[in-house]
């Protein structure tokens, strides 16, 4: 076999340049000929048609083209995940390919010559060339180019000035250097072309560089990607003219005509009749099913096709993929189906290829003193230009749109950053001789070095959940009970949306007091770039009679809002919302809705599934699970978790609507449900004691306060002892006189007597568990429960009621109270109200703790209390019902001294406890 090594006309390249043994092993494996290039000689291999036979036969795989190849494969896919992984914090593109190229481990001759020899570079260019073309395609596929017509003015004249300030300011001091050019950088049309590849922000650079910083959601994300999709539109009718120029130069005016022409006959193509061949595929896929992969195979095998005919026209090779991904239609079913059947391929296995072609081209000895003076000198100051004004002028429109300080700075570095389209034009440039290859290393070099510094900058300047740490009050303690509650229902499937919606008919919305619902419905973003965020009342009101016509495609999920809305409209409004997001990034969405609607709590399904009826094991949904562990991180209110399973699955629930039109409310049968809160102290147990107290009002329901005590007041703090005395006194004379209401307290000495007796209730059959999440309870109470937890989000005592080993047929709800960003003295707002606290603890000790004798009598009723219980043992628990029937008579004398002392004291610091609690609301 003969192979030609570069002509006269082409540059020898680090990867032409091997190791040529001076005494070959056979005459048939090297032959060295006579005739010679003027830059190298002509080299002919021995011809091996046949697989190697095996090491101990004497021959070597790595004389064999295909074996030389599998293990360059190997090493380059290694070194690509390797560097990947351990640079990951820098974000930076996938740069391992220079480690097996000249600058690195290539600068090795015998690396050189036995792993990437020329006899097998063949094969790995035409790969790393493909991986490029399919990587356009997908992302080019995934691009919402109507977004363009939607987008703010603001966005439009960002854009523009991001590419034209820099463009200009860059050809201009290239302009200013052509005497230190060589002939061919130095035309106008080699400056204008490098000008633009600095200018212009890659859409797909900056998406992959977002996607990976978890910025696709943020402001400052959806801005910039605005920006640069803007810019990339641009830029393709920029790099249109720019090689219609470079025709004309190379071969006349009559070139740059037929080159225009082969254009537009391609782009007409492409809309008429490709784009309808994709809108039949999706007409044919049945609604929420994935394209035929018969379908998929024809596309990615267009994408070639594409690249062939761009080729054939004289067109350049990559816009093929670009524009056939961009008539695609983004999103489900063929946008999605594309992503999953290929992304994994293309990325993983295609692209590493890709980053080695760069890395072989890619040599820094090359950077010479001698290089700087002929040809570096001009680059480095263009780039350094490039940089500098494209910061300034994005920065300073930002601004001027009164995008805030933070935000502008950061933009500015966002549109600065460069990856594998970047790289791919600089390989252009290369191709065409417009720079050398030290200009081509210095250009990839200035890629990683732009990448790699402002990526952390931006970490640091650009938080996106600074905004939902906020200090006002947003918590369903804190919402009058006469005005209407905001809350957030945010839920990803039908299942997990039954049981919320019925959670909130127990929670009992009136006229007197409302509930404003915006209901999120979260969807994982498949064969899309941008997240999409859609307002069903806005999109109703733009889309007019196409929205009529698409009526019949209604999602299940968004016509039960609209039932469950028509049903309660007079106690309840909900607005519907859709988000696209990545699941890493969901939490943004329903943080920043709840943030903008000022809502009191957000709602959050917890779900699990039984492999089969009645087994221990449990499947956990991990998706939903790490939304609901980011929401709890940074919400700018509470949350409320709910686990439905049990009776409340099927649940009919009466509304307070339902009750109020009933014509014979006594002969209407309604189960009871009977209900229990877990009160163990704390904000988030506070929090919950609100919410429960808001289902009072609902005849189906029988509520039951149990309060858990530390064994002689062991390990409370003083403040946290004070809240909870307040809010348990304003429930417990807010519902003194409702026959449903129920009051208990648990003394326990540890986690193991908690545990016992929450266990010890399981026998009555509740039907729904409420629990604060975990802050600010008294770790005595839970001493020895955390290493049984595995999963915090519902907290050691949410998680062991929610558990297969309790066996509780119950539902669970956990609730974590708002968690304020703490401002100077607000630690301390308790105490700047000493006086009304000071009278509501003298009340509160009267009732909860009265005088010794009653004190050392109860202790005698616990005692009798451990012996007749086995199960609860070592438990203290005052039970006045329990009690009544088996001590009537120290009872009733308890009893009246106790409601004595109660009623004695009562009116006296009423009028300072409601002064009090207003205050600290």
């Amino acid at each position: 076999m003969v192979r030609y090594f570069p002509s006269n006309g082409q540059t020898v390249l680090p990867i032409h340049l091997g190791l040529w043994p001076d005494n070959p092993s056979s005459p048939g494996d090297l032959i060295i000929t006579k005739a010679f290039s003027a830059k190298l000689p002509v080299v002919c291999r021995h011809v091996h048609s046949k697989q190697p036979f095996g090491l101990f036969r004497g021959e070597n795989a790595m004389n064999y083209a295909f074996s030389t190849f599998l293990l360059e494969a190997v090493i380059v896919i290694f070194f690509i995940k390797a560097t990947c992984f351990i640079l990951r914090p820098l974000r930076q593109p996938r740069i391992g390919g220079m480690m097996i190229g000249p600058s690195m481990l290539g600068g090795s001759r015998n690396f050189s010559y036995y792993v990437f020899p020329p006899i097998s570079n063949y094969i790995f260019t035409n790969l790393g060339l493909m991986g490029f073309f399919y990587f356009f395609f997908l992302t080019a596929a995934k691009t919402d180019v109507a977004a363009i017509a939607k987008s703010p003015k603001k966005h439009k004249y960002i854009a523009a000035i991001s590419v034209l300030v820099p463009m200009v300011c860059v050809g201009a001091t290239g302009m200013a250097m052509r005497h230190q050019m060589d002939k061919t950088m130095g035309k106008p049309s080699s400056v204008g072309g490098i000008a633009f590849a600095l200018a212009f922000s890659s859409f797909p650079v900056i998406y992959t560089i977002l996607r990976d910083m978890n910025l696709l959601n943020s402001e400052v994300g959806k801005f910039a990607m605005s920006v640069a999709l803007l810019g990339d539109m641009g830029a393709i009718l920029v790099l249109v003219f720019f090689e219609a120029v470079v025709q004309a130069n190379v071969a006349g005016a009559k070139a740059a005509v037929f080159y225009i022409v082969s254009v537009v006959i391609f782009s007409a193509f492409m809309i008429l009749v490709v784009k309808r061949a994709f809108e039949w595929v999706v007409d044919q896929t049945p609604q929420g099913k994935l394209v035929d992969q018969n379908y998929i195979v024809m596309i990615l095998m267009g994408v070639l096709v594409a690249c062939f005919l761009t080729d054939m026209l004289g067109l350049l090779i990559g816009t093929g993929p670009i524009w056939l991904g961009l008539i695609i239609p983004h999103g489900p079913p063929l946008g999605s189906t594309l992503a999953i059947r290929s992304e994994t391929f293309i990325h993983e296995f295609l692209m590493p290829f890709s980053f080695g072609l760069v890395g072989l081209y890619t040599d820094v000895h090359f950077l010479s003193a001698d290089a700087w003076d002929n040809q570096l000198a001009p680059l480095v100051y263009m780039t350094t230009v490039s940089f500098i004004t494209k910061f300034i002028s994005v920065a300073a429109a930002a601004a001027f749109f009164k995008v805030p300080t933070r935000d502008s700075l950061t933009l500015g570095l966002i549109m600065n950053l460069r990856g594998q389209l970047d790289i791919m034009l600089y390989l252009l440039c290369f191709r065409k001789h417009v720079v050398s290859l030290p200009g081509f290393t210095l250009l990839v070099l200035h890629t990683v070095v732009i990448t790699g510094v402002s990526t952390p900058i931006i970490s640091f300047l650009y938080d996106p959940n600074r905004p939902y740490r906020i200090s006002k009050h947003r918590t369903i303690q804190h919402t009058p009970p006469s005005t209407e509650m905001g809350l957030v229902l945010a839920v990803s499937n039908q299942e997990a949306l039954s049981g919320l919606i019925t959670f909130l008919d127990f929670a009992y919305p009136t006229t007197s007091s409302p509930f404003a619902i915006y209901a999120i419905q979260l969807m994982e973003l498949m064969g899309r770039a941008s997240p999409v965020f859609v307002d069903h009342k806005l999109q109703k009101e733009e889309e007019g009679k196409e929205g009529e016509e698409e009526k019949g495609r209604v999602d299940q999920m968004q016509s039960a809002f609209k039932l469950y809305q028509k049903k309660r409209e007079e106690c309840v409004t909900l607005r519907a919302y859709t988000a696209h997001a990545p699941k890493r990034l969901m939490y943004q969405d329903i943080c920043e809705l709840a943030l903008a609607k000022k809502t009191a709590f957000i709602l959050l399904p917890y779900q699990r599934e039984r492999l089969e009826d009645n087994a221990p094991t449990e499947l956990l949904d991990p998706g939903m699970l790490s939304v609901n562990a980011d929401v709890l991180a940074y919400t700018p209110c509470s949350v409320c978790i709910y686990y439905g399973k049990g009776r409340l699955r099927n649940a009919k629930v009466r509304s307070s609507v339902d009750q109020q039109h009933s014509i014979q409310p006594s002969r209407v049968r309604q189960e009871t449900y009977r209900f229990v809160v877990l009160f163990l102290g704390g904000a988030d147990n506070r929090e919950a004691l609100h919410l429960a107290d808001r289902m009072t009002g609902n005849p189906d329901i029988t509520l039951t306060i149990v309060r858990f005590l530390s064994f002689n007041h062991e390990g409370e703090d003083a403040r946290e002892k004070k809240l909870d005395d307040g809010v348990v006194t304003w429930f417990w004379v807010k519902n003194e006189s409702n026959d449903r209401v129920s009051y208990k307290e648990v003394v326990v000495k540890n986690g193991a007597e908690t545990l016992a007796a929450i266990q010890a209730m399981n026998v009555n059959d509740y039907d729904l568990w409420i629990t604060g999440r975990g802050e600010g309870i008294n770790t005595k109470i839970l001493e020895g429960l955390d290493a049984w937890s595995e999963d915090h989000q519902l907290g050691v005592i949410g998680e062991t009621v929610a558990g297969s080993i309790f066996a509780s047929e119950g539902s669970v709800l956990v609730v974590q109270q708002q968690v304020r960003n703490q401002k100077g003295d607000a630690y301390i707002e308790l105490f700047s109200l000493q006086a009304g606290a000071g009278k509501l603890e003298a009340a509160s000790s009267k009732v909860f703790d009265g005088n010794k004798s009653r004190i050392l009598r109860m202790e005698e009723l616990k005692e009798t209390i451990k012996t007749t219980e086995e199960a609860k043992k070592d438990v203290a628990i005052i039970d006045y019902e329990w009690i009544k029937n088996n001590n009537l008579s120290e009872v009733e004398m308890l009893d009246g001294e106790k409601r004595a002392v109660f009623m004695s004291t009562i009116m006296g610091f009423v009028v300072d406890h409601a002064r009090y609690y207003s205050s600290i609301h």
